[in-house]
């Protein structure tokens, strides 16, 4: 099976209604069926269903077929490497709209970064760091992968919202056929033990719900309001050509099980060599003693011959069959993005281990991810922001978090946190120390999965270190802070120089 990626789906209405809903569900059928094949095959070849792609035609019964699973291997780095560590949100920098520059910080005020903070605690609480590598599984097997949020109907903590992870399997979304390419359905659906599909369709305006029977008539199509007026299924790929982590080196890996398996062969046809016999007459009992197919028995024309007994046996070379291995394993690395595992010189350490064996590759191809993931992360968070903006009150933890929009938040990615941490600290301290946004510096040398709350864990303390070196360098003030302790500058016990004049 040759895989090019899975197919977007669109379609020309530019507005589904009840009345042309089953016309954009049938031809979005007929892509996403295609998808769904190739999306099986990707989850089955990950899982080490990998078929060899040849027939052994020469002694059929030795057919040794070993796989090496490589689309696991390169799967699961991407997996820690990328999502090792929790994707938060942090503020971004406030910007007036009109004069396009960044507004002052207003002393003591924390509202931007208590309503964000509160938005993380809300996604912890639904458990996202955990349902992010489910949904990266999916999309870094798959090529796609799908997230759906659902305003909460008994609200027992913080949040105010449910959010899963979709099969993708059953779950697509169908985009506008014009320059902008916007979600204008979103459907996931559910197969019953009698083959019916149960499917539930999202448009802005609307949720659609329909049973659609292996045979007969399509039931009827119920329709309700769509309260948040966003599509709560969210589509998110691995790249633009919507391809899995390991697809593009498929071809190579096969060709590697292929000669990792012959390899095998070659031992085992080694064993079971065949016994070749010249000029050799056998009684009954001999034939017996040897099974059939493993001797060949031939005669010379010529009278006088010696008779000969030999083992037909013509074994690989593995010297150079190794170096086409390593070759073919080289590139199925290089190709995905892995690093390799060779051992680094001595004198190596820092930086330069992290620049060798394809780290760097790594990295470059993890920061091009980040921006197509935050592209749906954002998707994500206006369908967030807009069923907090429906809730209650009483319901929300702080009122304020209405106000809130996509643009005061930035997807943050954190990644190697212990990796060279005394330079990093180092750097934190001088940023600080020359004036710099705390939290801004927290991000910068990237010290903290969820820099936003460690500015605001650290901001009393900083603000006391501040304040302690502000008065050690005021020459006027009279305090001075000795460990923690504000004390009396003692006055001094010399002489005065001036006599004493008495009036």
């Amino acid at each position: 099976m040759f895989l090019h990626g899975r197919r977007q789906i669109f379609t020309d209405i530019t507005r589904i209604t009840k009345d042309n809903l089953l016309l954009v569900l049938n031809d979005a059928f007929i892509i996403h069926e295609r998808n769904t094949a190739e999306i099986d095959y990707l989850m089955r070849y990950e899982r080490g269903e990998q078929p060899l792609n040849r027939k052994k035609e020469i002694r059929p019964e030795i057919d040794i077929q070993a796989q090496e699973n490589h689309a696991a291997e390169i799967t699961s780095f991407k997996l820690g490497y990328e999502f090792g560590s929790p994707v938060t949100f942090v503020q971004r920098a406030k910007v007036d709209a009109k004069s396009q520059n960044k507004e002052p910080p207003e002393q003591g005020d924390k509202k931007d970064d208590i309503r964000i903070s509160l938005l993380n605690e809300m996604m912890f609480e639904e458990n996202k760091p955990a349902k992010d590598v489910q949904l990266a599984r999916n999309f870094k097997i798959c090529g796609v992968g799908y997230r759906i949020f659902r305003a909460k109907r008994n609200i027992d903590g913080i949040s105010v919202f449910d959010m899963a992870i979709p099969n993708p399997m059953t779950t697509f979304v169908v985009y506008a056929n014009d320059a902008y390419r916007e979600p204008v359905l979103g459907v996931t659906y559910s197969i019953t033990a009698d083959n019916r599909k149960l499917i539930g369709a999202y448009t802005k305006e609307s949720y659609f719900s329909l049973d659609i029977p292996m045979i007969g008539p399509v039931g009827a199509i119920h329709e309700e309001p769509n309260m948040i007026g966003e599509i709560p299924i969210i589509e998110y790929v691995n790249d633009y050509d919507r391809m899995g982590c390991f697809e593009r080196v498929i071809p190579i890996m096969d060709a590697l099980n292929v000669t990792n398996s012959d390899r095998v062969n070659d031992i085992a046809q080694y064993v079971q060599n065949i016994l070749w016999m010249h000029n050799c007459q056998l009684d009954k009992e001999q034939k017996k003693v040897i099974q059939d197919g493993g001797v060949i028995i031939t005669k010379s024309n010529g009278d006088g011959k010696e008779a000969k007994i030999a083992y037909v046996s013509a074994p690989l070379n593995q010297q150079e069959t190794q170096t086409l291995v390593d070759y073919q394993y080289e590139q199925v690395l290089q190709i995905s993005g892995t690093p390799g595992r060779e051992k680094t010189s001595g004198g190596n350490t820092g930086s330069a281990i992290l620049l060798s064996n394809g780290w760097q590759l790594a990295e470059t191809q993890a920061k091009a991810m980040e921006l197509v993931f935050s592209e749906a992360e954002k998707r994500s968070l206006r369908v967030v922001l807009a069923i907090i903006r429906m809730c209650e009150d009483k319901d929300l933890p702080n009122v304020a978090m209405r106000d809130l929009r996509t643009s005061d938040i930035l997807v943050k990615f954190s990644r190697n946190k212990t990796y060279d941490l005394v330079s990093r600290v180092n750097a934190l301290v001088t940023l600080v120390d020359r004036g710099f946004d705390l939290e801004k510096s927290v991000e910068l040398v990237d010290i903290s999965d969820d820099p936003l709350q460690f500015a605001i864990d650290s901001q009393e303390m900083v603000d006391k270190i501040r304040l302690s070196k502000e008065k050690k360098s005021d020459p006027q003030s009279s305090d001075v802070l000795v460990d923690g302790i504000k004390n009396k500058t003692e006055e001094s016990t010399q002489p005065s120089a001036v006599p004493n004049v008495d009036k």
